[in-house]
């Protein structure tokens, strides 16, 4: 090999680390370098010594270089590769084989991934993708940058499906600072002795995995964990294996199947700083009665589980508690809640227990949550509570008036009284203009007379069920923006104002007596999602620009007096679910061929009681609505429309099912249907209806619809409610429909 110019020589070596040294690295990482041999020939060893000499270069021409100059620039640039690859090994992230090895056997261990992203829409089946030859293919997985161990495994929601054995290569991931194996599919076992031999750990998860018995003494040894997470199990028995984890910062054990004494050495665990214990089977003891102060609990979750009244007397010696949750307990002895002196607690949690006494000294209390506690008077000690911002107290025995004090609260951004007897308010009628509050939810009690004037800063209003009467007052203008606005089941009469359909996103004003016609004053700035003025006296037609609202997901304008042809454009909107132009006086047909039906999330649409005629093709349904169309999958939890929302706010429906008028309070977010009942409309019924996979209920009743009902109706195996009576069908019943075994 000749090279002709120095530089050539280091940009060729420079060009081959840059293309082929990591690679190299890659594939023998478990080599060490070979040194030199030693000693050097002397030859060598002299020439690489010998400095180069500049002066002797020729800059204006390319001269090749004798065969000792060569081996004089092949020492220098190996004496430059080494410390190179030196300060490559210690700075590259890269496994050691041996880990690797373990890993992938992990890997076989499971071979079957059982995901429900219904259920865990967050799952993700990390380790299907795993392969020895490519580090980057390790999801979940972190490796040390020096040592190349692996120091953390997250599998948390990793689709894992079978049995965690005593022999699992797990147990020898010795350096194991953070393990997460919590929702996966694991069948039932016992606790593993073995996972105490990872003594490495830092953070332990091990919540909803099915894991049954004892926590093992060996988690003693467990002593550098600061987080432990085994929530969702079915463990029993003692805890103290977990008394020596010193340095344990946050614990919880919630829903699981403890029992007896919540002990003092658990409340009082050195760096302890939150701990949960809810959905258990502990009860207070005198262990508990004499804990320490020294504490340095800040939360402390004991919701559900049978504590008596005598639990917060001793737990008010918790002199750091800022979060306390002694919600729904199994007793029939109140909690006695006087003379507590939690000084530094922010919130106090109470819902559903019995209190047969009510009065803390909390003078930082930020939120009181008092619902289902069955209180019959305000308690008076929350006129000191002066950082009071949120105060839950519905579902009691709560009547009269509220009280002014209360709503003169300087902090308070939140009230929730819904579902008691109220009546009114104390004083004038402008005592919630001054008021601080953003949250007022005065649902299902007996308020009567005006809407009382409300501030400029409150957003949320929820007033249904009710006896309120006049106008809408005109205060709510006064609003930048009004997240939700409930006002149904009231006697308001008079127009809509118009200022709130561009400030409202969620606005229910049903069962009321409202007049006038809906404005076109939708724009581009719309964001409403629900618009529910059904059972009032709404007259003209339904907006076009209404398409502007192109988050809306609920359209409820039944019982009105709605005078319009069918809303083909209505198929603009991207995120409609629920339509309902029941009992109106909406005319004509609803197909058009200059105006193909689309609706991509449609699941409800209920056009019953209208004046619609005119015959629906073959084809009707074929692109009706991806959400009718799509197989049904099996639901392991329900969710309802609305749900997620901080102030319990769920649209909801009158429908006809199984020819009964039924109100549905909440909306399944699965449930589907299609009412077409009490109209005009003729001809054949489209075979294409067959192709709505995921329909429950199907009414065309009251029509002139005629010919044979369609065999191919078999495919509709969610099907539960059909109506197809008072029409000029003929012929048979197709056999066919008795494989639709939720039919009735």
């Amino acid at each position: 090999v000749r090279i002709t110019h120095e530089a050539s020589f280091y940009s060729l070596s420079r060009s081959w680390l840059r293309n082929g040294a990591h690679e190299g690295i890659q594939s023998q990482r478990s080599e060490t370098l070979k040194p030199l041999p030693k000693p050097l020939p002397l030859d060598l060893m002299e020439a690489s010594e010998e400095p180069p000499d500049e002066d002797k270069e020729d800059e204006e021409s390319v001269k090749e270089l004798s065969e000792k100059d060569l081996l004089k620039r092949h020492i220098e640039t190996l004496r430059f590769l080494s410390l190179f690859f030196v300060n490559s090994l210690v700075s590259l992230p890269f496994p050691r084989p041996d880990q690797i090895e373990l890993l992938m056997a992990f890997k076989n261990e499971f071979p079957i991934l059982k995901c429900d992203f219904k259920e865990l829409p967050n799952s993700e089946q990390k380790t299907k993708y795993w392969t020895s030859k490519d580090v980057k293919s390790f999801d979940g997985v972190v490796f040390d940058n020096e040592t190349g161990v692996v120091t953390k495994l997250d599998l948390g929601g990793a689709c894992l499906s079978g049995s965690l054995s005593a022999n699992s290569s797990l147990f020898r991931l010795h350096h194991l600072r953070y393990l997460d194996l919590s929702l996966n599919y694991f069948e039932s076992f016992s606790f593993l002795p073995e996972l105490g031999n990872l003594t490495n750990l830092e953070v332990l998860r091990l919540s909803y995995m099915r894991l049954a018995g004892e926590i093992p003494s060996s988690f003693s040894s467990l002593n550098r964990l600061t987080e432990l997470r085994l929530a969702g199990n079915k463990l029993i028995g003692s805890f103290s294996p977990l008394f020596n984890l010193s340095k344990l910062s946050s614990l919880n054990l919630d829903d699981n199947l403890f029992s007896g004494e919540v002990p003092c050495s658990l409340l009082t665990m050195p760096f302890l700083s939150s701990l949960h214990l809810s959905q258990n089977h502990l009860i207070d003891s005198l262990e508990t009665m004499n804990c320490s102060s020294s504490s340095k609990l800040e939360e402390l979750y004991l919701s559900y589980n049978r504590l008596s009244g005598r639990i917060l007397e001793p737990l008010s010696k918790l002199t750091n508690l800022k979060f306390l949750d002694l919600s729904f307990q199994n007793t029939t002895d109140p909690i006695n809640c006087v003379s507590m002196g939690f000084k530094s607690l922010e919130i106090l949690v109470l819902t559903g227990t019995s209190i047969s006494k009510l009065n803390t000294g909390s003078p930082n209390l930020d939120m009181l949550y008092l619902d289902n506690c069955s209180i019959n008077e305000f308690p008076t000690f929350i006129k000191n509570l002066k950082k009071l911002g949120t105060l839950r107290i519905a579902n009691n025995r709560l009547k009269g008036k509220v009280p002014k004090w209360l709503l003169a609260l300087p902090s308070l951004r939140g009230l929730f009284l819904s579902h008691n007897s109220l009546d009114g308010v104390e004083g004038s009628p402008k005592m919630l203009l001054n008021s601080s509050l953003a949250v007022l939810d005065l649902r299902s009690n007996a308020f009567k007379g005006s809407l009382p004037l409300i501030s400029p800063g409150l957003c949320v209003v929820l007033a249904s069920n009710n006896s309120f009467t006049g106008d809408i007052p005109l205060s709510l203008c006064n609003q930048s923006y009004i997240p939700i606005l409930d006002l149904s089941h009231n006697n308001f009469s008079g127009s809509i104002p118009r200022c709130l359909f561009t400030m409202v996103k969620d606005m229910d004003l049903r069962n009321n007596n409202l007049t006038g016609t809906l404005p076109e004053i939708f724009d581009k700035t719309c964001s409403m999602t629900t618009l529910d003025f059904s059972h009032n006296q709404i007259t003209g037609k339904l907006p076009r620009s209404l398409t502007n609202c192109v988050d809306l997901k609920v359209l409820n304008m039944e019982g009105n007096r709605i005078a319009d042809t069918f809303p083909f454009w209505l198929k603009d909107l991207p995120n409609l679910k629920v339509m309902v132009l029941r009992s109106n006086k909406f005319h004509g047909p609803i197909y058009s061929p200059q105006h193909p039906l689309s609706f991509p999330h449609l699941q409800i649409v209920d056009i019953s009681r209208n004046k619609f005629t005119g015959r629906l093709p073959h084809d009707y349904f074929v692109n009706w609505s991806t959400t009718l169309i799509t197989t049904p999958q099996e639901e392991t939890e329900l969710y309802y429309m609305g749900e997620g929302t901080m102030y319990d706010y769920y649209p909801s429906m009158y429908l006809r099912n199984k020819g009964i008028n039924m109100e549905l309070e909440k909306i399944l977010d699965t449930y589907t249907a299609i009412d077409f009942s009490e109209n005009k409309l003729g001809g054949q019924i489209p075979e294409s209806i067959s192709l709505l996979k995921s329909l429950i209920v199907l009414d065309l009743s009251s029509n002139d619809f005629s010919g044979h009902i369609p065999s191919s109706w078999a495919n509709l195996t969610n099907l539960e409610s059909l109506d197809l009576s008072r029409n000029q069908l003929s012929g048979k019943i197709p056999q066919e429909l008795a494989t639709l075994s939720f039919l009735e």
